[in-house]
């Protein structure tokens, strides 16, 4: 089997809902399917010798494209990663833990992508806001406004087709040109959407995570969605159907960590909805016990043709039973363009400065929760007049501060002062503190 290894890049900014519905909160996907590769090719369905072996056997396998980190492949986060929900500072494999009793409360990571060296990084979205077009008053329709959330003009993708060698010289040819060049794929393709551009770089993959071995259990990763069906063919969630042989006794589902999703695509060609589609979600994780890992194919279930049912035996990123993102690789993935223009500087410098708000708002609240206790019995007028020092932005702000709350009426403790003035809290930070503290108060009363 050959595998052709392509390079996206969008050119555009790209709408890939998760469903066809036209109504109500409409997710989108963070990947983009095998099917839409499936489609780019299918325009030239009639072209080929064996359509049918091409697009509908399973002997061409259209995978998922994934970001791209510094030219390194990642993948979908693993719904197994946990984190106190108040410390993501480190995280658990779910299916590792031993013990649950020292742990608070445990948080899902749901989001991101990852690299085998846990580098993480996350989708940005632009949102706008649409209206249908009336072509007889030549105005916007009325009651027909909608919004486009949009994966960003600029983000590098990476994808493979997996070519069977049954397949003809006469048709692997005729497949390789149609996926190249610029194209167009997701939602509203003949509006200001859906460009891309894509190249082929090779037919030698990237390396996958090593499938190191686990004296217990056997850990899967699903690198695509999954749809299995049941010896009569209907859709089914039942984990046994994952391959032959597998039995309840086989799947330790209490380690498990699955999401389920359905959708109903639409085929343009046939101007038509499919069937329904009854899928694991890619990035599930599913832990078995006392299997042959020679007996787990690479691929499972349903729909194969459109990048369904990729697995991932043990890979390393499973293996780990506490570990941390790699310092300083959590980044919002934004398309790479230069600021050249007075206004893009201005809006640059907005952006920066609504940012570094939030993240002091994020400390305040932090620093709230951790000394609430400490400052309890400090009164709302106290806070009133450090907030009034700080609006009067004196560079001698701790100073004045540290006078009233040392010889005011009621003075502060030591730890107190020390807690609230340190070097490190700005002027804006502790003014943050002295409008908030006194609403945690009153909120409890």
């Amino acid at each position: 089997m050959k595998e052709l290894i392509y390079r996206v890049e969008f050119l555009s900014d790209i709408v890939l809902p998760a469903s066809s519905n036209t109504e109500g909160n409409i997710e989108q996907l963070d990947f983009i399917a095998g099917s839409n590769f499936l489609g780019i090719v299918a325009q030239n369905y009639t072209q080929f010798e064996d359509s049918f072996n091409i697009f509908h056997s399973g002997t061409v396998k259209f995978g998922d494209a994934t970001l791209l980190l510094d030219s390194k492949i990642t993948y979908k986060m693993p719904l197994s990663f946990f984190h106190e929900k108040a410390d993501n500072s480190e995280l658990y494999n779910h299916h590792l833990i031993k013990d649950f009793k020292p742990f608070i409360q445990l948080k899902q990571k749901r989001k991101g992508y990852i690299t085998e060296d846990l580098d993480v990084i996350y989708i940005d979205y632009n949102y706008s806001q649409k209206s249908a077009y009336d072509k007889e008053n030549r105005r916007s329709k009325d009651s027909s406004m909608f919004g486009y959330m949009a994966m960003k003009k600029g983000l590098e993708w990476q994808f493979s087709i997996k070519v069977d060698d049954s397949i003809s010289d006469k048709d692997f040819k005729l497949l390789k040109e149609s996926i190249q060049g610029t194209k167009r794929l997701g939602k509203s393709k003949s509006a200001e959407y859906g460009l891309v551009n894509i190249k082929f770089i090779g037919s030698e993959a990237l390396a996958l995570p090593k499938n190191s071995t686990n004296d217990k259990n056997t850990f899967l990763y699903l690198n695509s969605r999954v749809a299995l069906t049941d010896k009569e063919g209907n859709p089914t969630y039942d984990l046994t159907y994952l391959f032959d042989g597998l039995t309840d006794e086989n799947i330790e589902y209490s380690k498990c960590q699955i999401k389920t999703v359905t959708f109903t695509p639409y085929n343009r060609a046939r101007e038509t909805k499919d069937y329904e589609k009854i899928c694991i979600e890619k990035g599930s994780v599913i832990v078995l016990k006392d299997v042959n890992i020679k007996d787990i194919p690479q691929y499972t279930g349903a729909y194969q043709s459109q990048g369904f049912g990729e697995l991932l035996i043990n890979p390393t990123f499973l293996q780990r039973d506490k570990f941390k993102f790699n310092l300083g690789s959590e980044t919002l993935v934004l398309a790479k363009q230069p600021i050249k223009t007075d206004i893009s500087k201005f809006l640059q410098h907005r952006e920066n400065l609504q940012k570094n708000k939030l993240d002091i708002l994020n400390e305040v609240d932090d620093f709230i929760r951790e000394n609430k206790k400490l400052y309890k019995k400090i009164k709302p007028s106290q806070w009133g007049q450090i907030r009034s020092i700080c609006s009067r932005g004196e560079s001698n702000f701790k100073e004045e501060i540290g006078k009233y709350i040392s010889k005011g009426i009621k003075e502060w403790e030591d730890k107190q002062i020390k807690t609230l003035l340190q070097d490190k809290h700005s002027l804006e930070f502790i003014k943050l503190i002295s409008i908030q503290m006194p609403k945690e108060y009153k909120d409890d009363k």
